[in-house]
């Protein structure tokens, strides 16, 4: 077992309903603080067998159970796998035995799929990195919280095929809000941008963190135009943007409001349950996750070689040194 993850078997007994990304993600980040950069289904099945106690009356069954989650886990790891393809950072052995990771320094699709990993299992959310020398310090998680708002800008520049600015404060470039809002709705030209009386006299970002847009060559209203919200915490399903571009962030900061229709999203770095996720998209708008995220990101990539402006995607190979370092630092001498 890796010594500096914490693999919380008690939520894996038989009978109770388990997180099987959790399992996923422990042998993911087993692979990643690993010297020879790899992992082992079986760590798992170890885990389990310390934290074995009288539950069990048949020892055939508790062996059966560890198995089981372990089998599962991997399974969750293949799936993910088929999701993101070269976008994904390990892969898994014939067998299901082995877990390699072999993210390339230079793949920004790698290093978003990390630091969305990174940042779904902070001490806040998940108990595998609690008490771990290899969880991030405060300034780490901000940087890392810093980096994910720029991939999530260049996944939402991918999904509507365009340019797409990062609104979220605090801004790449610094500016004001306004300012900010003027300068992306002279794109646009769909509506004037100019404060009612009653608005917050100093907005950081009027719950919107990313703008993004599908041009039209007639320069006429009524085109893509992507809202997005990025949510990195545990209160993540709280903060819905969808009511919010559907009339209230016109209302305060238009008086000439835009006829085109803002499409909410959320973009998160947790990977998400299949069975939930329809719920998720109900409440917040479409959803780019954890395994979403990454093949976007891919994509921008050529979208930004085409020059299509995607904003703070300069920085993103900073990311990819940081996050470089970041892990060999986690990893035993």
């Amino acid at each position: 077992m890796n010594p500096i993850l914490n693999f919380p078997s008690d939520e894996f007994a038989a009978g109770k309903s388990i997180d099987i990304d959790i399992a996923a993600d422990y042998l993911e980040l087993s692979a990643l603080f690993s010297r020879e950069s790899q992992s082992f289904s079986e760590e798992i099945v170890n885990a389990l067998e310390l934290a074995a106690d009288a539950e069990y009356d048949d020892v055939d069954d508790e062996i059966k159970n560890r198995e089981e989650v372990a089998a599962s886990a991997v399974a969750r790891m293949a799936f993910r796998k088929r999701a993101l393809a070269a976008s994904y950072p390990f892969d898994i052995d014939a067998n299901g035995d082995v877990i390699l990771y072999t993210g390339g320094k230079t793949d920004l699709g790698h290093t978003a799929y990390l630091v969305s990993l990174i940042l779904s299992n902070l001490k806040s959310v998940s108990p595998l990195l609690v008490d771990s020398e290899a969880h991030p310090t405060e300034e780490e998680v901000s940087r890392l919280r810093r980096y994910f708002q720029y991939f999530a800008t260049a996944a939402i520049a991918a999904e509507v095929g365009g340019p797409a600015w990062s609104f979220g404060f605090p801004r790449p470039d610094r500016t004001g809000f306004l300012p900010k809002l003027c300068e992306i709705w002279e794109s646009f030209r769909d509506g004037i941008v100019s404060p009612d009386p009653s608005a917050p006299s100093d907005p950081k970002d009027g719950g919107v963190d990313i703008f993004a847009w599908r041009e039209q060559r007639d320069g006429l209203p009524g085109f893509l135009l992507l809202a997005a919200q990025v949510a990195t915490g545990r209160d993540w399903k709280e903060k819905s943007i969808k009511i919010h571009v559907g009339g209230l962030f016109q209302n305060r900061w238009f008086s000439r409001a835009p006829v085109t229709a803002m499409v909410a999203y959320h973009v998160i770095p947790f990977a998400r349950p299949d069975e939930e996720f329809r719920d998720d998209v109900d409440v917040l708008g479409n959803v780019l996750h954890r395994l979403r995220v990454p093949f976007r990101v891919s994509e921008a990539t050529s979208l930004v070689s085409n020059g299509v402006a995607v904003e703070a995607f300069d920085l993103l190979d900073d990311a990819s040194a940081w996050v470089q370092s970041y892990a060999e630092r986690t990893r035993p001498p």
